[in-house]
């Protein structure tokens, strides 16, 4: 197993040597791409730029855990990580007892969850038999025969608000997805608030996230949310506001949906 540290000099060094990639695609855009690549060293630094990303897992990973149903056949339910990163939801989602596949454009953090799947404890436990990860698009992904209507789960977390063509993204979210099978989103409404909080205060003031992580333009309403799902053959079921304490790092449910919110669909 490599020492934090050491596997941080690493993924830098592949970073370095290796250009910025990405699996083409319409709704891909090559400059988040670009800025998460240069990000991938940090995936798994829970104090890090995705500190907040860490802290999420502790209400968004039993909101899935809850709402996923058993598999089709006897093994476990199969899941897809759809803008997985550095792994930081598919390992633990993994370790709930779900076969999982995380998905991404950045290459770099492709080859950073790679990574994390070498730590002993993933090994022993047989964890890292049953979690992979993808250097692709979305897109691509669901063209593969094996993969269409093949999930019984599917989660885009914390990636809608940075790609460039939303529509033809929920279309191939949702062609993942078997009929029943629920889908899963967060991400942020454009609001007044939304600016204030999740630009101004955290990445202007408080530094919770690096400058420039997010555009405000690209949020999107829970409205526009929903008709994408619907145009994507999905049917929403319920809508929670989410919200941050940056003081203690802590995430919950709440009703308003002004700045965060998660999405539970299901697929027709």
């Amino acid at each position: 197993m490599l020492p934090a540290r050491s596997a941080s000099r690493f993924v830098q060094n592949l970073y370095r040597f290796h250009s910025t990639s990405t699996a083409s695609s319409v709704s891909i855009d090559a400059k988040e791409v670009e800025k998460f690549g240069k990000m991938s060293a940090e995936w798994a630094d829970p104090t890090g730029p995705f500190s907040a990303l860490h802290s999420l897992n502790r209400v968004r990973v039993p909101w899935i855990v809850d709402n996923v149903g058993k598999g089709q056949g006897s093994g476990p339910a199969r899941v897809v990580d759809v803008g997985s990163g550095g792994g930081l939801l598919s390992v633990p989602l993994a370790r709930s007892g779900f076969d999982v596949t995380g998905i991404d454009a950045t290459k770099e953090a492709v080859e950073a969850a790679r990574l994390s799947l070498k730590v002993k404890a993933l090994e022993r436990a047989g964890i890292a038999d049953r979690l992979r990860f993808e250097h692709t698009s979305v897109e691509a992904f669901c063209q593969k025969p094996e993969n269409k209507a093949a999930f019984d789960g599917v989660i885009a977390s914390e990636i809608v608000e940075h790609v460039a063509d939303l529509p033809s993204f929920i279309n191939s979210v949702g062609a993942l997805a078997r009929p029943g099978a629920p889908v899963f989103i967060t991400t942020m409404n454009r609001t007044f608030l939304s600016k204030v909080a999740a630009i101004w205060l955290a990445e202007d003031i408080l530094r919770i996230v690096p400058p420039g992580v997010h555009d405000w333009e690209k949020f999107i309403t829970p409205a526009e949310m929903t008709s994408y799902l619907e145009n994507a053959g999905c049917r929403v079921q319920s809508i929670q506001g989410l919200k941050f304490n940056p003081i203690v790092n802590k995430w919950s449910w709440m009703e308003s949906t002004q700045v965060n919110y998660g999405i539970l669909a299901v697929k027709k």
